[in-house]
């Protein structure tokens, strides 16, 4: 039997899904919002599912955006899974693998 979180849950809802939705949810808004600093725009209108390049951002910006992740994540992204991955959508389910 699992033993019981200070709250009394037993820790099981960890396993259903919930918390890789919700590593989802904070990577979404944590590259939406990367995004619309290097463009200057509010993060209301960065469209998920529109390539990096026609939201507009640059080769340089999108070096910055691998710096802004690894800040917000620990973890290095190389410059090469935002050219595999082009949309934030997309690069979003790779680093939620990671």
């Amino acid at each position: 039997m699992r033993p019981s979180l200070p709250d009394g849950r037993s820790g099981a809802e960890e396993n259903d899904g919930s918390l890789g939705c919700r590593r989802r949810t904070a990577l979404t808004c944590t590259t939406v919002s990367a995004v619309a600093d290097l463009l200057g725009v509010d993060a209301t209108s960065v469209s998920t599912d529109s390539p990096f390049t026609d939201l507009g951002l640059s080769s340089t910006q999108l070096a910055r955006l691998t710096a802004h992740l690894e800040d917000a994540m620990g973890v290095e992204v190389p410059l090469t899974a935002i050219y595999d991955h082009p949309d934030i959508e997309q690069l979003v389910e790779y680093l939620a693998m990671r």
